[in-house]
């Protein structure tokens, strides 16, 4: 990875690591005898977080982001030398301070060329080192210092907010938050049982942040194919983790349970970030679309709260809640493509549609420069296609430039896609001339009748 692409994954990482080792019933903060952080900092984070998406405009994001990094430092910073009575407040604090925190560190990833893998090694960074501080996990402040100063590099390295591209019919793509949310529940079950069951029968503690990862990294490679199969992977793997429940308390059990679901929790929070980060609205978008990842955590939380100590009424909710969250995959694609207007392209994976255009000029170095079209392409039939290309010539493509063909198939100019992923418009004919070079073709319409001729 280039320099750009490592900064966004490090100050993504850095704020997935101040959640997991502080904020959310991390290990530091129950080293110095706080064990129900998330009842107070989920709230306030989640009510912050919706505010900004909302409310705030871009310009004004702008200028309170670092302020509310360095607070978020300093609130957090103070809770191991505070009296516990003041702790409560300075969480709730940290939940709305933090939230700057969150959007700004997503905000980092559109900077990348290639976001969602920046994504998947901010994630497995901040996943693997808790296994480093968990071996000191005592409460010291040299341990908060550690976990909660990078937050401070965010404002820092990101030095720019992704310009908003309006596109109505990126809409679409929030037909997946209630499944979001309702899957959210499973991981508040996972927070209130399975990972205090864990603590108490793990066999090598740590060892599930591992299988988180490969939950992420799988999502990876599922996700950019089909979205709706990496959700139903996550989905069965939560099922599996409530089933193997059901076999009883037993320290196997438990711990099976725990590398299923956190596998489940895995896939489905890379896809969280691939969704939100198709959206044109940036801020709007990580604001309310964290805020109901969140509100679904916290749900869980509290029914998982209510049932501790029924384990047959906790199995038989993750049950229900997984079983819920499939039904509403499906009721709501299916609303959503019955209701599709005809002549519209519209694929998962990109945001928006529109008919397709006549080819566009590009140049590349020394590469040859293709005529400009002037008889209008047809609008192809995009998955049908993409369906067609042959896995060797798939997978010559990278990240980037599946993302730029998605949208040449579906008839982008060179400014809209530029508009879309971030770029600058030079960056796309570059792509876009790697592309035609792969494929063996000069021009759009070369392109797509090589597609319809395989």
């Amino acid at each position: 990875m280039n320099r750009l692409n490592i900064y966004p994954a490090i100050c993504f990482s850095a704020f997935v690591l101040w959640l997991l080792l502080i904020t959310m019933d991390g290990p530091l903060l129950q080293a110095i005898g706080i064990f129900d952080s998330t009842n107070f900092f989920l709230p306030a984070h989640i009510v912050s977080l919706l505010s900004i998406g909302l409310f705030c405009p871009p310009t004004l994001f702008k200028r309170l982001a670092p302020t509310n990094c360095i607070l978020t430092v300093l609130i957090t910073l103070a809770i191991p030398i505070t009296s516990p009575s003041v702790n409560h407040y300075l969480l709730m604090a940290a939940g709305a301070c933090g939230a700057f925190v969150a959007i700004s560190a997503c905000l980092a990833l559109r900077q990348s060329s290639t976001p969602l893998l920046s994504a998947v090694c901010g994630l497995s960074a901040a996943n693997i080192l808790p296994l480093v501080f968990g071996l000191w996990s005592n409460g010291e402040m040299l341990l908060f210092a550690a976990a909660t100063l990078p937050i401070l590099a965010i404002p820092v390295l990101t030095t720019r907010l992704p310009d908003d591209a309006r596109d109505p019919n990126a809409t679409n793509l929030w037909r997946y938050m209630p499944f979001i949310f309702i899957f959210q529940i499973v991981s508040g079950l996972m927070y209130a049982f399975i990972i205090p069951a864990y603590k108490d029968f793990g066999l090598l503690p740590g060892i599930d942040l591992l299988f988180y990862i490969a939950g992420v990294i799988a999502a990876f490679h599922i996700v950019r194919k089909n979205r709706e199969l990496s959700m139903v992977c996550g989905v069965m793997l939560g099922m599996a983790a409530f089933t193997l429940l059901q076999i009883g308390y037993r320290p196997m059990s438990i711990n099976l349970s725990m590398f299923a679901m956190m596998g489940g929790a895995g896939i489905i929070d890379l896809v969280l970030i691939a969704i939100l980060l198709s959206f044109p609205e940036p801020i709007r978008a990580f604001g309310t679309g964290l805020a109901i990842f969140c509100s679904g955590i916290l749900g869980g939380k509290i029914i998982g709260l209510y049932y501790a100590d029924i384990t047959g009424a906790i199995v038989i909710t993750g049950h229900l809640v997984l079983n819920i969250s499939v039904l509403t995959l499906y009721f709501l694609g299916r609303y959503y493509y019955d209701s599709k207007p005809q002549g519209i392209i519209v694929d998962p994976m990109i945001v928006g549609a529109r008919p397709a255009m006549a080819d566009e000029t590009f140049q590349t170095g020394s590469h040859h420069t293709p005529s400009i079209g002037t008889e209008p392409i047809p609008a192809p039939d995009q998955n049908e296609m993409i369906d067609k290309i042959p896995d060797h010539l798939r997978l010559l493509l990278s990240e980037r430039e599946d993302e730029v063909f998605r949208r040449a198939i579906a008839g982008r100019t060179y400014r809209e896609t530029a508009l879309e992923l971030d770029i600058s418009e030079s960056t796309v004919k570059t792509y876009m001339g790697r592309i035609y070079e792969k494929m063996g073709v000069k021009s759009k319409k070369q392109l797509f009748d090589m597609l319809n001729n395989l």
